[in-house]
């Protein structure tokens, strides 16, 4: 640690009490402007107002701002935040007054305050907003939004093209704010997952944009920040991961499993890699030899034979294995396919069935079905890139201070051709032994977060959900934290699928865990779930909820996530006497309040 870093430290260290430190270390980024910029404005006149131009959700909510751009962000794990905040920065140094939020927390009314809307949104899942915007996505569209003639606006758009509704949040927000009269200011730029290059390109352009359209100010407060020293994020990250070992590879379910759910350690010794109770852990996987093998051999290819990409030339094997997406389908491509062969099969499959088809299918069976004969390089240029695989981390660092674990199923599925599986959960469980290294990193998640020692916790995670729960109660024991924990778990069967039995129990035991509910869905004729045993303790739920709980969703998002949140509306309805509307408000407030907190997928 240099003096600077040290100097700073200790200051922080002398201003802060240390819980108080650890909640300002966890805020997001888009609150730490906002704290930054009022520590700012404070330090500069005492006896004035609030200059900077980052103000909080509930000032910009009761007063016109002086900012005429307003940043919004619809983000999930953080990216869309961490660029909005970025862009707001940016306006910031060009002296362009500009006030950043959330789409949690933005009144719709206050949009025509600003003459320029920059919205920047991830997608989740299928073509659905990110839970911060849920409501916000609701409500312009809805009657009561305002006309917006005389506004402009800017869309960027974060997503996933391998799902059928590639960005949808952003073309939703593009397309509503035109049709209450904003013009756009710059088109909108829908960014795949390597969307860093797209998304710095589109930020430049608008803010060359925004700078011969906006006033510029003379003087804006300062909204600099404290560095805190963390060496293992300057070191690795997405694309610089850190060559870890594996340590141990435990399957967790019984022989007789529907699931194959698998428990790994990962040896982070000498990495310096910090991660926290909610954060992710990235994993760089190779696609397996087999399948690349085999397309190999249906188009005709030698594995030695040339392709250029990404700038360089390598073996079509190099580039099948360990750069190009094989697993994952994206209607794009496939269109792009069905161009080249004049596939009927294939066109009507993307027309009529594309959901459906991509849940068990990859590219070997596109290839198949189309009766593909391309060049290495045509086929090189199809694919997309190999894009790393997220999977909660199942750990504290304070428990195991050179490891992290993680949760997985091995995912397999069959088709009209063979069994397929997953790439990252086979490679993981089926071709890396203990002592393989692999390229991994930490995907921070602010949007999951244990709260105070002394806030009880309501957590929901059936199958690998329970994957960071395990974190959190490892964590919570540690800290010797006084606030309750409820843990609601669900899998097919009790005696093959209660993944990490005793040590829930052992938690039990010690008191760590005040309560657990059990929902083994096979178990009996009428199938139970999580949601099920949320509604069979809707009066204590309530208490909790009354009482400052905070409650965590982990898992499915497709049914359980949505299952288990119209299960706690309508608790809330009946157990606290309220309407529909008046529950999703409270449930509303929950989310503002970071005490409803999902990590669903």
């Amino acid at each position: 640690m240099t003096i600077k870093e040290k100097t700073s430290s200790d200051i922080v260290s002398s201003i802060f009490e240390p819980e108080l430190l650890k909640k300002v270390q966890q805020l997001a980024p888009a609150k730490l402007q906002w704290l930054s910029g009022y520590c700012a404005g404070l330090a500069e006149n005492l006896a004035e107002p609030l200059a900077a131009s980052f103000v909080s959700p509930a000032t910009l909510s009761e007063q016109q701002s002086d900012s005429k751009v307003l940043v919004l962000y619809a983000s999930q794990t953080g990216n869309a935040e961490t660029l909005a905040a970025e862009l707001s920065q940016r306006l910031q140094a060009e002296n362009i007054p500009v006030t950043l939020n959330s789409t949690l927390d933005i009144k719709l009314k206050t949009l025509t305050n600003f003459s320029s809307i920059v919205i920047v949104a991830s997608t989740h899942g299928e073509g659905e907003p990110p839970d911060d915007a849920i409501d916000f996505h609701e409500a312009i569209f809805s009657k009561k939004a305002p006309k917006l003639a005389g506004v402009q606006h800017a869309v960027l758009g974060l997503g996933d093209s391998s799902y059928e509704f590639f960005c949808q949040t952003a073309k939703d927000f593009d397309s509503v704010l035109s049709k209450l009269g904003s013009q756009a200011l710059l088109q909108r730029q829908d960014c795949d997952v390597d969307y860093q290059a797209d998304a710095q390109n589109w930020i430049q352009q608008l803010i060359e944009k925004l700078k011969t359209i906006q006033p510029q100010k003379q003087e804006l407060a300062s909204t600099s920040i404290i560095p805190l020293n963390n060496k293992s994020e300057q070191l690795y990250s997405k694309n610089n991961p850190f060559k870890a070992a594996i340590n141990a590879t435990q399957k967790i379910t019984g022989r007789d499993s529907v699931k194959d759910t698998y428990h790994l350690e990962i040896d982070l010794a000498d990495s310096g890699i910090h991660y926290q109770p909610g954060d992710a852990l990235g994993v760089w996987a190779d696609n397996n030899q087999q399948l690349v093998d085999e397309i190999l051999q249906l188009q005709g290819f030698t594995a030695e034979q040339p392709v250029h990409l990404n700038g360089e030339d390598i073996s079509i094997q190099e580039a099948l294995t360990k750069k190009l997406e094989l697993t994952l389908l994206n209607k794009q491509s496939l269109k792009q396919l069905a161009d080249i062969t004049q596939s009927e099969a294939l066109t009507k499959i993307i027309d009529e069935a594309y959901s459906d088809y991509i849940k068990n299918h990859q590219w070997i069976d596109v290839l198949h079905l189309s009766n593909a004969q391309l060049s290495a390089q045509q086929l090189v240029d199809l694919l997309k890139p190999i894009k790393p695989r997220l999977y909660s981390i199942a750990s504290s660092l304070d428990e195991t201070p050179e490891e992290v674990h993680i949760t997985l199923n091995h995912v397999r599925a069959s088709n009209e051709y063979a069994e397929r599986y997953g790439l990252a959960s086979h490679y993981l469980t089926q071709e890396l032994t203990e002592s393989d290294e692999l390229n991994i990193y930490i995907d921070r998640n602010k949007n999951f977060k244990l709260p105070a020692d002394d806030k009880d916790l309501i957590m929901i995670g059936p199958g690998t959900g329970i994957a960071p729960f395990r974190a959190f109660l490892q964590q919570r024991e540690i800290n010797q934290a006084i606030g309750k924990n409820w843990l609601f778990f669900g899998n097919p069967h009790f005696n093959t699928d209660f993944l990490y039995q005793v040590e829930l129990q052992k938690f039990l035991h010690k008191g760590v865990l005040n309560k657990i509910d059990l929902a083994f869905s096979r178990d009996q004729e009428e199938k139970v779930y999580v949601q099920h045993k949320l509604l069979e303790q809707a009066d204590r739920v309530w208490q909790w909820l009354e009482a400052g709980a905070y409650v965590y969703v982990c898992g499915d998002m497709q049914r359980m996530a949505k299952d288990v949140e119209n299960a706690l509306l309508l608790i809330i309805q009946q157990q606290g006497r309220k309407t529909p509307e008046q529950a999703k408000n409270y449930l509303k407030q929950l989310k503002q309040e970071s005490r409803y907190q999902r990590d669903v997928y």
